[in-house]
């Protein structure tokens, strides 16, 4: 049997790119809140119309503080991080206001990962927890490069100054835009990994450089990677923010029982298997894949064959058919396309049959031999007999010139052969009923009285 077999939400079996599809992946940095930090010493040296910082977070307490990102080119942006009400605070110098929170009480929950954004869009201050936009606060003013003070790079995980407000956070897909991303925006990329090449993208850290590696790499062109400061490479890398459970979905129809990746054969429907690539992806990331199956019913696809006739032995309804020459690659035969097909010559044929719903299969290929009725009994090989019954003699019509007989018994046993194309006498023979059978002609059947 021939299923169909149709995966409806496309997910790549070898490779996956969203960070949704990956499980017990190493693409993040753990640090401790006594004196560890990454930094970036040249960073951003640019004007600030509009801008957006994201990150994802996970602290044990997140104590209030903390900074997380934040760096200083003639003005200053700090993002993060919560004070003692529950609130998360933002500053930026050049903006009036200068300094924003998300409102007592939307501190997320310790020990789980969360996404934080920071925009400013020209003409609002707004921070977005897990997607939402908790405040937003009308604003006036840019951020501005102010080329007479000292210039210090990107921080992650302490004050700009790298002496203080140092964080025990961990942080996974830090982005800096120098654009105001919108929250559909925000929300359509968030669980998802970027190319680092997108338009306003100015600084991006995925974080998957992994255990040993001394850099976190920006994966932008501006090339401002972090360099981890009081870290051990060998245990600050640890899992990232979907690390144990979020996978992709392989969402199928299948005709008929279906026998997945995961080396099991499915005949009902099923939205609980899932299959595990272990370390298939960047970071040593294992990748997850959860079944999502719809079994369809199958068409018959068997038929029955009368003479030089066969007939499809589905009929429900809205079954198309479409009848196939074996011998010729299943070529489709033109205009055969009705339940029932009648072969005109020798050869192999099939249907190909497809229900309502979509499910196809083949036949098993059938062959037939066309045999003409002069093949069978030939009009010029005819030899006919009169009277019959007969008592005596046998008269014989359709020789032409003098040929060999035989005479057989119902048991097949011969009792009489000769030569003749005119008379053959039978008064000898008893009673009964007799075969006459000349070379290469049909056999006559007679009666003796």
């Amino acid at each position: 049997m021939k299923n169909l077999v149709r995966i409806l939400c496309v997910f790549g079996f070898a490779s996956f790119s969203l960070k949704s599809a990956t499980a017990q992946c190493i693409t993040a940095v753990d640090l401790d809140g006594t004196n560890q930090f990454l930094y970036g010493s040249n960073f951003l040296q640019y004007d600030f119309s509009q801008f957006t910082i994201e990150m994802w977070i996970n602290s044990d307490d997140y104590t209030a503080n903390d900074i997380y990102v934040n760096w200083r080119n003639g003005s200053y942006i700090a993002l993060g991080g919560w004070a003692a009400d529950g609130s998360f605070n933002t500053w930026a110098e050049g903006l009036s206001p200068n300094s924003i929170n998300s409102g007592p009480g939307t501190a997320p929950t310790p020990g789980e990962w969360h996404h934080i954004a920071y925009v400013f869009d020209g003409s609002n201050q707004i921070i977005y927890i897990d997607g939402t936009a908790v405040t937003t606060v009308p604003t006036t003013g840019s951020v501005d490069l102010n080329a007479t003070t000292q210039m210090i790079g990107l921080v992650v995980g302490a004050r700009f100054d790298q002496g203080q407000q140092f964080t025990n956070t961990k942080f996974d897909d830090v982005r800096i835009w120098n654009s105001a991303r919108s929250s559909t925006e925000i929300n359509a990329t968030m669980n998802t990994d970027l190319n680092g090449n997108e338009s306003g993208l100015v600084a991006y850290y995925r974080f998957e450089d992994g255990v040993g590696s001394t850099i976190a790499t920006d994966l932008t062109s501006g090339a401002n990677h972090l360099t981890l400061t009081n870290m051990d490479p060998a245990t600050d890398w640890v899992n990232g923010v979907f690390s144990s459970d979020v996978h992709s979905t392989a969402t199928i129809e299948s005709c008929g029982s279906l026998t997945w990746i995961d080396g099991n054969t499915y005949t009902t429907d099923n939205n609980t298997a899932t299959y595990l690539y272990s370390g298939g992806a960047v970071g040593g990331c294992d990748s997850i894949v959860h079944l999502d199956l719809t079994v369809l019913d199958p068409v018959d696809n068997t038929i029955t064959t009368s003479g030089p006739s066969f007939s499809a032995n589905e009929v429900s309804a809205g079954t198309q058919y479409q009848w196939v020459d074996c011998d010729n690659g299943n070529t489709p035969i033109p205009g055969e396309i009705a339940q029932t097909f009648t072969a005109t010559q020798t050869g192999s044929y099939a249907v190909v049959v497809t229900g309502q719903n979509g499910c196809s299969d083949t036949s098993a290929c059938s062959n037939i031999t066309i045999v003409g009725l002069d093949e069978i009994n030939p009009d010029h090989l005819k030899v006919s007999i009169y009277p019959n019954p007969a008592s005596s003699v046998l008269s014989v019509k359709g020789l032409t010139s003098d040929e060999n007989f035989t005479i057989l018994n119902l048991q097949g046993e011969t009792v009489h052969n000769g030569t003749t194309n005119t008379t053959i006498t039978v008064d000898y023979l008893a009673s009964g009923t007799y075969l006459l059978k000349f070379e290469n002609r049909p056999v006559v059947l007679f009666v003796k009285e």
